[in-house]
């Protein structure tokens, strides 16, 4: 399939940005990777920093779509399809934050754009998140919360407490940084989310 010139750009960005650094990227490096002039790339894009948050909301517009599928495929028992949402989140963020050597540079970037980006990315899955808990709190799967902004806040506080699972990973880098592996993530990624969502449970009955 024939790819459009902004299709080419910010495929030309995410693997430069990875690779090098948003820093050491030019302009001229991504067009040259992109294989189209410079100009070209200006009438995509007003600047680097333009491209930078585009390739970020690339990658939220697709994780979210996939949450939002798999959320309105859900079936009972809704924790369990929470289980699947937790983990497949953790693992596309390491797909992207392992594929080049600045990955996880770039996706905690301080970019004002890119933190209003990931603020409202992040509140669109605390609502699946909060659905979900509703659900299965329905299916007696999980105490009834005495309101349902109990849900949502009981949302948040998983993505929070799960906060170690996302790049740049430096808290579970930290006992043995050089042997930090997929393997190494998906063990700590069963045990952190098992143990949160029996905390859940054990903050709703303590309602």
């Amino acid at each position: 399939m024939n790819q459009t010139r902004r299709e080419k750009i910010l495929e030309a960005g995410t693997w430069l940005f990875g690779y090098y650094g948003f820093e050491k990227t030019t302009v001229d490096d991504i067009a040259d990777r992109a294989s189209i002039s410079k100009g070209s790339v200006y009438l995509e894009f007003q600047n680097k920093e333009a491209i930078l948050v585009a390739v970020v909301q690339q990658f939220t517009s697709r994780e979210l779509e996939r949450i939002n599928k798999l959320v309105k495929e859900a079936k009972a028992p809704y924790l369990d399809a929470l289980k699947e949402l937790l983990y497949g989140h953790v693992m596309s963020y390491w797909s992207i934050a392992s594929g080049q050597l600045h990955s996880p540079e770039v996706i905690a970037s301080t970019n004002p754009s890119i933190l209003a980006e990931i603020i409202n990315f992040q509140s669109a899955i605390f609502l699946q998140i909060a659905f979900l808990l509703e659900k299965a709190a329905g299916n007696k799967e999980i105490p009834k919360a005495k309101s349902a902004d109990k849900y949502f806040f009981q949302a948040e506080l998983v993505c929070y407490l799960l906060a170690a699972l996302f790049p740049p990973y430096e808290r579970l880098k930290a006992r043995a940084p050089g042997s930090f592996t997929e393997a190494t993530l998906r063990k700590y990624a069963d045990n952190m989310i098992a143990m949160t969502l029996s905390g859940v449970r054990a903050g709703l009955s303590n309602e």
